[in-house]
């Protein structure tokens, strides 16, 4: 008897009986935070993982078409100007919202343009959520003095304003409907999309991870169930059927290939990308311990560049010119004086930052929990590492400033206070 969760059961035949595939040698275990891809015997290298038939991609075309199905021919036109993401969570929420009283009553079951409730069942419930959005008060003022504090109310604000716009488009058709369209149901379907989101790209005939301009989130049943494993070796690969010149041909597949032997009893994972610590809480409620990717991102006042740091200053040098510009009296002539200023300038940015970051709250501090207590730790470990890079690279700016002077005849005293 298979020991494999009800849900994981459902999703592998709901999957494979529309077109999809999954390595018989793949089994699911209820873990913390969801489901995790088991080994359940050698699988060798350049094995195909998993497939979704494109007719199971959750996409702008098929929530476009599900709901006008739902709210009327007559809404096309107007759900047409709803972004990508507030057409896809609505799709979601509408799997929550159905049967309503009526086909309750009529014992009807829900509209067969809602496909995807057996997928939706498999994904985390929502006490295993972990982004920013699902932290406690206390959890999240922890946090205060960093990006993601600031990037969480921003998130928050946004997507209820969302919530709120197609809340009142749905009250004008159905008011039964607005009503079970709730802020807590959006923030789910909002949740979801986010933990398990991919490019739009990887609907292409050369599928990729790499987003563009006009690029959204879509939601790949199957594929996305394979935890992420940074440097871990797959490829996204497309198959048409034979003939086939439709990009987005309903039997086309997207498959996972994984490069690397898994061992009885090891977990079988994707890669996401190169991911810092900072997106991987924000998008997906998680963090990796001393994550090479991490990074931090500062912009001068006034000036439209951002830059993009890493734990070894690289991209440091485009901050340091921008600066030096900025200070220097003539921006043709910059001089030992203009670099002495900006390394001081920097120097003194770097320095607020790292101050304003706080500490990590004492492990018997009840309010917050250990695995929110753990991203945090593998945050500020990041932020601190590139921070004191930063500095490294300033005072060494700094020293050929001074270098420079005492080449030009000129010495400075400094105070060591």
């Amino acid at each position: 008897m298979s020991t494999e969760p009800s849900t994981s059961v459902d999703l592998k035949r709901w999957l494979t009986s529309h077109g999809g595939f999954l390595h018989p040698l793949v089994s699911f275990t209820e873990g913390k935070f969801g489901l995790s891809a088991i080994a359940q015997d050698t699988i060798n290298t350049d094995t195909t993982i998993v497939s979704c038939p494109l007719s199971l991609v959750i996409d702008v075309q098929r929530a476009l078409h599900a709901l006008t199905a739902l709210l009327g021919e007559s809404t096309s036109i107007h759900l047409q100007s709803w972004s990508e993401r507030r057409l896809i969570c609505t799709y979601i929420c509408f799997h929550w919202i159905m049967p309503d009283s009526r086909r309750v009553k009529l014992d009807l079951p829900i509209p067969d343009v809602l496909r995807h409730t057996p997928y939706l069942k498999s994904l985390p419930p929502t006490d295993a959520l972990l982004t920013p959005l699902q932290f406690t008060p206390s959890e999240l003022e922890a946090f205060r003095g960093t990006n993601i504090y600031g990037a969480t109310h921003d998130r928050q604000e946004s997507w209820k304003a969302e919530w709120n716009q197609c809340q009142t488009f749905i009250h004008a058709i159905n008011s039964e409907w607005a009503d079970k369209y709730t802020w807590d149901k959006y923030l789910i379907a909002s949740t979801y999309l986010s933990t398990r989101a991919f490019p739009s790209t990887l609907l292409s005939r050369a599928p990729t991870l790499q987003t563009t301009s006009s690029s959204y989130p879509i939601m790949i049943p199957g594929v996305d169930i394979l935890n992420h494993s940074r440097g871990q070796p797959v490829t996204w690969f497309k198959s048409y059927p034979d003939g086939s010149t439709d990009e987005r041909d309903d039997l086309a597949t997207i498959s996972i290939i994984s490069h690397t032997t898994t061992r009885l009893g090891e977990e079988v994972f994707n890669n996401y990308g190169l991911k810092a610590n900072d997106e991987l809480i924000l998008g997906y409620g998680f963090s990796l311990p001393q994550n090479p990717d991490d990074k931090i991102t500062l912009q001068m006042g006034g000036s439209p560049n951002k830059w993009v740091i890493d734990r070894h200053a690289n991209g440091a040098e485009g901050l340091w010119n921008e600066v030096r510009q900025l200070v220097a009296e003539d921006p043709k002539e910059i001089g030992y004086e203009s670099d002495l200023a900006a390394a001081e300038l920097l120097l003194e940015l770097v320095q607020k930052k790292y101050d304003l970051l706080p500490e990590v709250p004492h492990v018997e501090d009840a309010t917050i929990r250990p695995a929110v207590r753990l991203m945090l730790e593998h945050y500020l470990e990041g932020q601190r590492d590139v921070l004191n890079s930063l500095k490294s690279y300033f005072e060494e700016k700094e020293k050929a400033a001074i270098e420079a002077a005492r080449e030009a005849g000129v010495e400075f005293v400094f105070d060591d206070e």
